[in-house]
């Protein structure tokens, strides 16, 4: 048996293998690595397009609120008017004032 048959079927096969190994190694480690990165991302894309959606909904509400108050300010406009308060006044049995006298105060 030569040197060279001995390095050809022992030391060479031995030494691809343990390379074979740590690339083997190496690839499922980034395997990992890749798959780990994968999953937080879509974990924070779900986050995301979940508080998207939450904070759409809020704006739908707020215009909404918006709505509803700029109709509640348009009735107490309506409602505290003089003429419409005078006719609720009358309706009530309230009279206008014949005699009106002020009391004078000192400080």
């Amino acid at each position: 048996m030569s040197v060279l048959w001995q390095r050809r079927t022992h030391g060479v096969q031995r030494r691809k293998t343990q390379l074979d190994r740590t690339l083997a190694r190496l690839f499922l480690a980034v395997v990992l690595v890749v798959t780990v990165l994968a999953a937080a991302y879509l974990s924070l894309a779900a986050s995301n397009v979940r508080l998207s959606r939450h904070v759409w909904a809020m704006e739908q509400a707020l215009g909404e609120a918006e709505r509803t108050n700029q109709a509640l300010a348009v009735g107490i406009a309506r409602w505290s008017s003089i003429p419409v308060l005078q006719e609720r006044s009358v309706a009530l049995g309230y009279a206008p004032a014949q005699n009106v006298e002020y009391l004078m105060m000192e400080p």
